[in-house]
């Protein structure tokens, strides 16, 4: 159940998911980014507005702050850097967006665009991402394919991190008025501009992937292409980065693909070549290796109901031995994952026990996995010491590799579990470098000293810029009375 904001309540609920609920990259539906014991529930509006209200000085006014990189791993083990944006920095560009929501509410009414900014009461979250439901990719797919000829799939490169700032003012007020306003520092479309940039070190070119207001821009600014190819008569939809469209003949397709290019191009983005694909019609909706692994499924989960049989352990793992043999022969899909996800809903008590040993298997291969790992030891309150050794060895391996979610994830089923690590392990983990591991770390209670040794050993010739690479080490560390300094000082 989801609305669109537009009354007094949806503005207040707009704040709080911007800053209680979607800060930090928590976009996924099912399970977060991070680990759920990296939380901003405590960051409120009245916090932001605070923050807000702190006036810059110095090198902050015009270089802006930088961010915690967190490097979860895809299930290709290529890390996708996500950004824990600086708390000034955050409730400057949250408050800009809230207050000018009036007119930024549009993104939420881009009938092209699946996922878009719209309050999901259940979780009070801004954009939640997801599998989509197999019936309604189907019937959406039937309903704008009906009577052509072909299927244009197009994905813009690198999307994120290509997004020029400068785009945004052109975006929100179209490209002659932004530019003849360019120096008007008052206007609210500047101030969006201005604020996003402080996020990134005041760099025009990239912005954090993880939070809702990234996700607001880029649905701001690729709204503007889409209503441009829509007003040309396309049928398409985008989900996210990706455009699907569908035309009478391979003739409409090129062109298809020649507009979006060139709208794209107007705001400095480019289309990913590599996965630039025209294709006849009828073809098939969704990948052979998703329907592949659908059909290995027991047919009474095709359809099932409350009543069904849940499945067996057996079932289970024939199942993901399946999806190992499917993933083989799939290196571009995510395979496991969604396979994985797929059985979630559906196991009996046993069939959740026996699939942990498996999992952690894969997972030492795919930290991708664990996430969900997690959560089936969450929910089937399973103790994650009973796992322990396992969990340690992929610590272990994601601290050399420097995967943050390959860390970060058993971490937190450790420390759930009130389980800790020993100070080989420990210092293994700081000399990574990742700050999201070492604060879970130190949670732990028993490595404050190395931590804190850690941070002397650079803090004093550190630049802010340093600094705010650390700064929600630095926090913990000072709300736990260990370092001594309050944060604005050093960040």
């Amino acid at each position: 159940m989801s609305r669109i904001y537009g009354d007094t309540d949806g503005k207040r609920a707009l704040y709080e998911a911007l800053t209680r609920y979607n800060y930090f990259p928590n976009q996924r539906a099912n399970v977060g980014e991070l680990p759920p014991s990296i939380t901003t529930r405590q960051y409120t509006p009245e916090i932001a507005e605070e923050l807000a209200a702190v006036a810059d000085v110095g090198d902050r006014r015009g270089g802006g702050y930088d961010l915690v990189e967190y490097k979860a791993t895809r299930y290709n083990n290529v890390p996708r850097v996500l950004g824990l944006i600086h708390p000034k920095s955050y409730a400057l560009l949250a408050k800009c967006i809230h207050d000018n929501w009036n007119i930024l509410q549009s993104v939420t009414g881009n009938d092209n665009s699946i996922v878009k900014p719209e309050l999901h009461e259940e979780d009070k979250r801004l954009m939640v991402m997801n599998y989509e439901e197999p019936m309604a990719k189907v019937s959406r797919s039937h309903q704008k394919g009906f009577a052509k000829r072909f299927r244009v799939q197009a994905d813009i490169a690198n999307c994120f991190n290509s997004i020029y700032s400068h785009a945004i003012p052109w975006a929100a007020v179209g490209i002659p008025q932004a530019k003849a306003q360019k120096n008007d520092r008052q206007a609210w479309f500047n101030q969006l501009d201005m604020y996003q940039r402080k996020t990134k070190r005041n760099e025009t070119q990239g912005i954090p992937i993880g939070s809702a207001t990234s996700s607001v821009v880029v649905e701001l600014i690729l709204g503007c292409v889409d209503k441009i190819l829509n007003d040309k008569g396309y049928e398409f939809y985008r989900y996210i980065d990706d455009y699907t469209c569908y035309c009478d003949s391979d003739e409409e397709a090129q062109r298809f693909l020649q507009d979006l290019g060139d709208e794209l191009a107007t705001y400095k983005l480019t289309l990913n070549l590599k996965k630039t694909i025209v294709e006849d019609l009828p073809s098939g909706v969704e990948d052979t290796w998703v329907l592949e692994l659908r059909g290995a499924l027991p047919s009474r989960l095709q359809n099932a109901g409350e009543n069904e049989p849940k499945l067996t352990a057996t079932e289970v793992l024939t199942f993901i031995n399946r999806a190992i043999e499917v993933n083989k022969l799939t290196p571009d899909g995510s395979v496991l994952k969604y396979a994985v996800s797929l059985v979630l809903s559906h196991l009996d008590d046993n069939a959740a026990f026996w699939l942990i040993e498996p999992l952690l298997n894969l997972a030492w291969h795919f930290p991708v996995l664990l996430p969900l790992l997690d959560l089936i030891l969450t929910n089937e309150q399973i103790d994650p010491a009973n796992y322990r050794t396992q969990l340690i060895e992929i610590i272990r391996v994601n601290a050399d590799k420097r995967r943050s979610d390959g860390m970060a994830w058993p971490l937190h089923s450790l420390l759930r579990a009130g389980a800790i690590v020993e100070d080989e392990l420990a210092e293994k983990v700081i000399a990574s470098k990742d700050c999201v591991s070492i604060c879970l770390l130190l949670e732990m209670g028993v490595h404050e000293q190395k931590v804190v040794a850690f941070v002397n050993s650079w803090l004093q010739l550190a630049s802010d810029y340093d600094k705010d690479n650390y700064w929600l080490l630095l926090y913990q560390l000072y709300f736990k009375g260990v370092l001594g300094i309050f944060p604005s000082k050093v960040t």
